[in-house]
C-alpha cells in the first residue's frame, strides 16, 4: 500500500469548523435599536433600524412589511445615515453587505468609524434608542 501513513491513522478530534459568530468578529457588536437610512448606488432608499454596531460593521433590520428588500444582496455597496445626524452627507457611512437574512442584514464599513463621528460613537458607547 502506497498511502501516506498520515491517513492510515484515525484523525485527531478536531474543533468545530462552525465558531459562532461573535468569535469571528474582530471586536464586540454593541445592541441598539436606531432609525438610520440606507441607501445604495442605484438609488434605493429605505428607512431601517440598526441593530447593533461596532467601529467596523453593523447589523440592520428592515421591516418586515417592507418588499424593498430585494435590492439588498451579499456584495451590495451601500450608505447608512442615522436619521437625526445633523451633516446628511458628511454623517453616512459606507458599507458592503456581507450577508442577508430576510429583512435582516449585516454590514462591513469600508473603513472604520472615525473617533470624531460622535454620532456614532454614542450608540456605541450608550446603546441609544430613536
Amino acid at each position: 500500500m502506497t498511502a501516506p501513513l498520515a491517513r492510515l491513522m484515525p484523525s485527531p478530534a478536531r474543533p468545530s469548523l462552525m465558531r459562532r459568530s461573535e468569535e469571528r468578529r474582530r471586536e464586540h457588536r454593541h445592541t441598539t435599536r436606531y432609525t438610520a437610512t440606507l441607501e445604495t448606488a442605484r438609488s434605493g432608499v429605505m428607512k431601517v433600524e440598526l441593530a447593533d454596531v461596532s467601529t467596523h460593521g453593523c447589523c440592520i433590520r428592515a421591516p418586515d412589511n417592507d418588499d424593498r428588500t430585494d435590492w439588498l444582496r451579499q456584495g451590495t455597496f451601500v450608505s447608512i445615515r442615522l436619521e437625526d445626524s445633523s451633516a446628511p452627507e458628511a454623517a453616512k457611512l459606507e458599507a458592503v453587505v456581507r450577508w442577508v437574512r430576510g429583512h435582516t442584514a449585516g454590514m462591513e464599513f469600508l473603513r472604520p468609524v472615525p473617533p470624531g463621528r460622535l454620532d456614532w460613537r454614542e450608540l456605541m458607547d450608550f446603546g441609544l434608542e430613536a
